[in-house]
């Protein structure tokens, strides 16, 4: 069984995957789209974390300096 990271990019089914810190998800949901990168997320019943999801025609490199920004200002 896969353990998985928070905070990593996985690109599952045609999409990228990005786990978040439980409650943690809606932030990272408006603080990718004030950067303009659409994104769905979702709570993941009796998991650590919220899952969000963001369409695969997005710039993984850009995704993931949005994403490491969130982080630092965290």
């Amino acid at each position: 069984m896969q353990t998985i990271e928070a905070l990593k990019i996985y690109n599952s089914a045609g999409k990228y995957v990005v786990h978040i810190p439980a409650c943690r998800g809606e932030e990272l949901f408006l603080f990718l789209a004030n950067h303009g990168i659409e994104s769905k997320v979702s709570r993941v019943t009796n998991a650590p974390f919220d899952r969000l999801e963001v369409e695969e025609d997005v710039n993984v490199n850009a995704l993931r300096a949005v994403v490491d920004q969130w982080v630092a200002k965290a």
